[in-house]
């Protein structure tokens, strides 16, 4: 059975707008029906705080709803109801209509971001040429507000896996903050901007016109588009000792075992003694291409999950699904269990693979780096390292929880009076671990975020920080 781990892209929703509120009664009954069906549906409310303490928090938010609201003013009510799951997997999404309403009104915010170790910096301009306005300029404030405002308005509406401190930060890039802006703030004709100019600290200030959803296209963009090695899959031999592998993610290929094999076999004949792999851009995949890597790095079979359920309803709707009986799920009570040989590293879903060849496997100094991009099966690839301490952590804590997710299959929900629709998850992934602190992704041995400056070179600096990692380590044995 393929079961998709792929990390669903949260803010790939266009907002909608429409001026007709609903009566508070209506609203109500959507909140109720979208607490009852994530309830049914998704193991996730309690995973990581007490009942009592959600259950406060969805009562507290329901209050909210205490006069007309429009269906975008609902909308965000729902967005911060996925965010009390602390789950980061699922969507909720406008109807149709409402979303291309929006993405034809020119009222979006025209730059794309991304964050360097807190700083928010300019990636694209895909609206006007504006002079002075310069890729990698770091934003300090849009519309009078500062940015450390902006964000603070925006974190709440992202929902994370546990208590994560840096997936939400990466999610908040790309064009992600315009989307997320155009919703919390409104229709705006023009941004005024305020930015610092890299390697100059010269503050600039600018009056920027909103674009249409629609201008977010590579054709539009204004700056040249700065690409990094970590994007791609690839292996190359940095010198006698020393080999780069990254793996972006577990889906894109449909050769995953011929790379690993190729990979492996150039690592084995060159002799490599410390192997960089990594996946600080891996959002995830299907089920078994991370299993497949893991034992390219040990022969050893472990026990990768406790266990892997699914509450009754979710089962009850798909229990005669080919993939389903594949897999061998039983209901027992109110929760169904998928096969306990799922559980372990050598299962490869139906994806076919078969073990690596022996002569193959990679034992010598591994160095793996992550980033909050590192999330599903991307983090379980992680969770699987650092349970078995095979490898060195180098980077920034994982987007996704060291203990797992709720992910895999998932349900359609459309609330009746709003037609607003929920893709609610089902099955929870529990990895075999007992953290010490519950609700966070892999902790780093070495702290090391990309810096601003070294996007603006090009420059991979988690890459850099382990190959004077080793050098030091080399010249102190």
């Amino acid at each position: 059975m393929k079961t998709t781990l792929t990390f669903i892209l949260l803010f790939l929703f266009q907002l909608g707008f429409s001026q007709k509120e609903f009566k508070t009664e209506k609203l109500l009954i959507d909140f109720d029906f979208a607490v009852e069906q994530l309830h049914l549906l998704h193991q996730g409310f309690y995973n990581y705080e007490q009942k009592d303490i959600v259950d406060a928090k969805i009562e507290k938010l329901k209050n909210e709803i205490d006069s007309p609201m429009t269906k975008l003013e609902f909308y965000e009510i729902m967005r911060k109801l996925l965010g009390i799951m602390n789950e980061g997997h699922g969507s909720v999404d406008l109807p149709t209509w409402t979303m291309v309403k929006t993405g034809l009104s020119k009222s979006f915010f025209p730059l794309s971001v991304q964050f360097f170790d807190s700083k928010l910096v300019v990636t694209q301009n895909y609206g006007d040429n504006t002079k002075g306005l310069l890729q990698g300029d770091r934003i300090i404030s849009i519309n009078g507000k500062s940015i450390e405002d902006v964000i603070n308005r925006l974190l709440p509406l992202i929902p994370t896996d546990g208590f994560n401190e840096t997936s939400s930060y990466e999610w908040l890039g790309g064009v992600n903050l315009s989307l997320l802006y155009r919703l919390v703030y409104g229709k705006q004709e023009t941004f005024n901007l305020e930015v610092i100019e890299y390697g100059t600290e010269k503050v600039k200030s600018f009056q920027l016109p909103a674009v249409k959803f629609t201008k977010f296209k590579s054709k539009n963009g204004k700056f040249n588009f700065k690409q990094f090695e970590y994007e791609s899959f690839v292996y190359r031999r940095i010198n006698d000792s020393v080999g780069y592998l990254s793996i972006p993610d577990f889906y894109s290929r449909s050769d995953f075992p011929f790379f690993y094999k190729e990979s492996f076999k150039k690592i084995k004949e060159q002799n490599i003694k410390h192997l960089i792999l990594d996946i600080q851009d891996n959002v995830g995949g299907i089920e078994g291409n991370e299993n497949l890597l893991f034992h390219y790095l040990t022969p050893t079979v472990i026990k990768k999950y406790k266990e892997v359920t699914m509450l009754r309803a979710a089962y009850l709707k798909n229990k005669n699904d080919k993939d389903y009986i594949f897999d061998k799920w039983q209901l027992k009570d109110t929760i169904a269990y998928r096969g306990e040989f799922t559980c372990y590293s050598d299962y490869f879903s139906d994806l076919g693979y078969q073990k690596p060849n022996e002569d193959y496997i990679y034992n010598g100094k591994l160095y793996i780096l992550t980033s909050g991009v590192t999330f599903s099966g991307g983090a379980e690839f992680a969770s699987m390292i650092k349970m078995t301490n095979r490898g060195v952590f180098i980077g920034e804590e994982t987007g996704g929880a060291y203990e797992g997710n709720v992910s895999g299959y998932s349900e359609d929900v459309k609330l009746p009076k709003t037609k607003i629709k929920f893709d609610i998850p089902t099955v929870h992934f529990k990895i075999d671990v007992n953290p010490k602190e519950i609700g966070r992704g892999i902790i780093p041995d070495y702290k090391v975020p990309q810096t601003w400056e070294d996007y603006m070179t090009n420059k991979n600096t988690k890459l850099e920080f382990t190959l004077n990692l080793i050098t030091n380590s080399n010249e102190s044995n």
